[in-house]
């Protein structure tokens, strides 16, 4: 095809697009070609390519059709590809134009042009943390191993999980960390490198991070313990070789910041939700990134026989299990992020826009369960059957201004910069939605399928019901297997099986996540909106 061919082409497609009596396959084609043409013959774009495009994902000629999603996804992707080549003359004015459009789209478009925006690379890599081998471990007693951390009083001993903590003459802690199973522990030696990393490389010099210091003996940091106590050897949760790490905290280690506490703790609360929003958003922006700030399941119930084992994806918009349960332990607290076995470190940014929607979900449930841990007895269904309402115990004011801390803090620490346009993407109604779904228990049923039933022993299955309220006696008249168990485990965001509650803060997230990425592009490049 001749230089002159291919514009007249490109022309015609074009011309297409804005047709507005094109059917819906070959606005498709159309699409496609225009796509190809972008990355073959880039310095043949113009104006009216974008503006082709653009008009496309913003109109709502094929809204009601199944597809369409994938059309303006082909579509965003094609404009997004512009700014890819930051020298190219409508690199900036594409990018701009698809954020104006990121603002003011919904639903199938607003999702495109999302992922379009969060699909731009970004100059982003974490650092390699030294690897070691799994069996580089160290047999010792507990108590060499108390005297290790600073002989501490044996009778301040306290589970955390499955983290024994125990209280220093000098008011830090000391604690012994044990593993889940034998792949856990690799993960825990891990948390130690990650822990030396960060000391000697702290996100933010400004910012209070009290990061703890492993224990190392003879060059190592995991141990196998022996001669222990019965308190620990009738823990069940643990790894029967009992496998652990040690480091010593400080004791704001294990203060939550949804914790109730005496008095007026709004400063205070402020304080550490601000300083770890913006501890995250400095470590996400170094390629460090905390893969479970909360544990978010869509269904924890069916872990053991789903692909995805029951890990919430917050893109697809489903039920989000025990918001209230996943919220109750946060991996950050007074003395800033912890739990670092959950740390990664990426070398692109191909899923980055999935983890900071992630971590903004996460903060904005702990914000909520600050609110409900005032009365945590109140929960579920009243006397006469009805959701209970606990929406008088939000303070609205508080939990907005948390939330768009939050964000800007976090989306600071990402891209560099001020967030200047929050009012254009966070309708307050959100936080309003926010605290009646988080206020009534209106989801609070679970079902055990048969088949998760069947694959259970009969010993788990009477352990999995008794931890959901079921009384022994209780027992004898149900059988495993023969029927759908329905059980009130919540609250949920959502019913079984259904969308989450909320989906306007999916929304939000999609918008949040894209902007992050496409305005740290914007400032990693220097792309200005010309041509405007």
């Amino acid at each position: 095809m001749t230089f002159s061919e291919k514009i007249k082409t490109r022309i015609q497609a074009e011309k297409q697009l804005l047709n507005p009596k094109i059917g819906f396959s070959a606005a498709y084609l159309e699409v496609q070609y225009l796509f190809s043409h972008i990355k073959k013959t880039p310095e043949l774009i113009t104006k009216q390519t974008t503006a082709a495009l653009l008009d496309l994902i913003r109109s709502n000629r094929f809204a009601s059709r199944k597809q369409a999603f994938f059309l303006y996804k082909e579509a965003a992707f094609a404009l997004a590809h512009i700014p890819g080549d930051t020298k190219h003359p409508l690199a900036g004015f594409t990018l701009f134009k698809l954020q104006d459009l990121l603002f003011s789209s919904r639903g199938k478009n607003h999702r495109a042009v999302s992922e379009a925006l969060g699909s731009l690379p970004l100059k982003i890599s974490g650092p390699d943390i030294q690897r070691t081998d799994q069996d580089d471990i160290l047999e010792i007693s507990f108590d060499a191993l108390l005297f290790h951390c600073g002989d501490p009083d044996i009778n301040t001993m306290h589970w955390h999980g499955r983290t024994l903590r125990f209280t220093l003459d000098n008011g830090k802690i000391a604690c012994i960390k044990f593993a889940r199973s034998k792949e856990n522990a690799f993960e825990l030696i891990m948390e130690t490198r990650w822990l030396y990393f960060l000391k000697d490389n702290p996100p933010c010099l400004k910012s209070t991070f009290k990061i703890p210091i492993p224990v190392r003996i003879n060059h190592k940091s995991l141990f196998r313990l022996t001669n222990l106590p019965d308190l620990i050897l009738t823990n069940q949760a643990l790894y029967s070789e009992y496998l652990a790490i040690s480091f010593i905290a400080e004791k704001e280690y294990f203060l939550y910041p949804n914790e109730p506490g005496p008095g007026d703790q709004q400063d205070n609360i402020k304080e550490v939700f601000q300083r770890n929003a913006w501890l995250l958003g400095r470590l996400t922006a170094k390629g460090i990134i905390h893969t479970a700030l909360v544990p978010l399941f869509h269904n924890r119930v069916q872990q053991t026989r789903r692909e995805d084992q029951g890990i919430y994806n917050w893109e697809q918009g489903g039920r989000l299990d025990k918001w209230l349960e996943s919220s109750k332990y946060p991996n950050f607290a007074k003395s800033g992020l912890r739990d670092f076995e959950h740390l990664v470190s990426i070398k692109t940014t191909e899923k980055l826009r999935h983890f900071i929607g992630e971590h903004i979900l996460g903060f904005i449930l702990v914000v909520g369960s600050f609110f409900r841990n005032k009365a945590p007895e109140k929960k579920g269904f009243d006397e006469k059957g009805h959701p209970v309402d606990t929406r008088n115990l939000f303070d609205r004011p508080l939990f907005s201004e948390l939330f768009k801390d939050i964000v800007r803090l976090y989306y600071k620490g990402v891209t560099g910069i001020q967030l200047k346009t929050l009012d254009r993407f966070l309708d307050d109604t959100l936080i309003d939605r926010l605290i009646e779904n988080m206020g009534i228990d209106r989801h609070m049923e679970e079902t055990l399928r048969v088949q998760d039933q069947n694959n259970m022993s009969d010993s788990e299955f009477e352990t999995f019901l008794i931890s959901r309220g079921y009384v022994k006696s209780m027992l004898n008249h149900i059988k495993k297997g023969q029927r759908d168990l329905v059980l009130n485990t919540g609250p949920h965001l959502g019913g079984f099986n259904q969308p989450i509650s909320i989906p306007e803060l999916m929304d939000f997230l999609f918008c949040l996540s894209s902007l992050c990425i496409s305005d740290r592009y914007i400032m990693e490049n220097g792309l200005k909106a010309s041509l405007n």
